[in-house]
This record gives structure tokens, C-alpha cells and sequence, in this order.
């Protein structure tokens, strides 16, 4: 049931983020016991600020209201995707290209569970990492999740 609310509840809001120029990377709906909470995580090119996440909290939590989305009270909090953030489609691999990222498979391959490399190629089906010296070709059907994975500085 929670897979089915965050689908409504990403119906909902999609022409309103369209209009603030964001795109919704995930929507998570979890809890119960009386109160659920909705967790919205967008972003837009060059990155969200915490300004973009105030407003489209605002309006996000006007259309929920005004559309009856939600079955009771709930929680909402909108944030940025972090520098983590998952690949969901090709378009999310195309501008990830150079990138390092991790993906998950849905079944060992080669007997690996998954593999970090350098995304260096995606198009509409398949996409290629560099991982240490070889070049892995997947198909997208193949991942059961994606993130980018940053070296950061510390």
C-alpha cells in the first residue's frame, strides 16, 4: 500500500515540481501507527538550494491537502537527493556520464553482487562503467539500484 500512496502522491505533485523546474528523484512514504511520513527528494540542474526545498514544501503540502492525497496526519519533508543521490532511468545515466557510481545487480553476474567504476557510456538500454581495468557493459533491466558514489575529500 505505501508503494501505491507515494505513486498517488507523485502524481499529485508532478505539473507542480514541472513548474518549479525540479525533478523528483524519490518519493518515500513510511510509517503508520496514526502518522506516515512523505519524503520528497528533488533536484534540478546545478543542484537544489534550501530555498527550492522550503517553497516546493509549501506547495507540496497545499496540493496533498487540497487533492485529499494522504489518509490522515502525516509529515513532509523535501530535500535534496545529497551527493549520493539514486540513478532511477537512462536520462539519470546519460547526465551521471564520468561519474563514479555503484549499481546493485538483481542477480550475481560473474559472481559479483555489483560493482563501482566510472559510468563512461548510457543510452536508452544499456549503459558501460570502467571498473579497475575492464569495461562492464549492463542493462538496465540487470540493476536493482544505482547511486552515484563521490570520492569525497574526507
Amino acid at each position: 500500500m505505501e508503494g501505491d500512496l507515494a505513486g498517488r502522491v507523485e502524481d499529485a505533485i508532478a505539473s507542480l515540481l514541472a513548474g518549479l523546474r525540479l525533478e523528483p528523484v524519490e518519493v518515500r512514504v513510511t510509517g503508520g501507527g496514526g502518522r506516515s511520513t512523505v519524503r520528497i527528494s528533488v533536484d534540478k540542474e546545478g543542484g537544489v538550494t534550501v530555498n527550492d526545498c522550503a517553497e516546493a514544501s509549501e506547495l507540496i503540502g497545499q496540493v496533498l491537502e487540497r487533492e485529499g492525497t494522504m489518509p490522515g496526519p502525516y509529515v513532509l519533508e523535501v530535500m535534496s537527493p545529497g551527493v549520493d543521490r539514486p540513478l532511477k532511468g537512462p536520462e539519470d545515466y546519460r547526465r551521471s556520464v564520468g561519474k563514479r557510481v555503484r549499481v546493485r545487480l538483481r542477480q550475481p553476474f560473474e559472481g559479483e553482487g555489483g560493482y563501482t567504476g566510472i559510468l563512461r557510456q548510457a543510452d536508452g538500454e544499456r549503459f558501460a562503467l570502467d571498473v579497475g581495468g575492464d569495461r562492464i557493459e549492463l542493462s538496465y533491466e540487470a540493476i536493482a539500484g544505482a547511486r552515484l558514489d563521490p570520492e569525497l575529500p574526507w
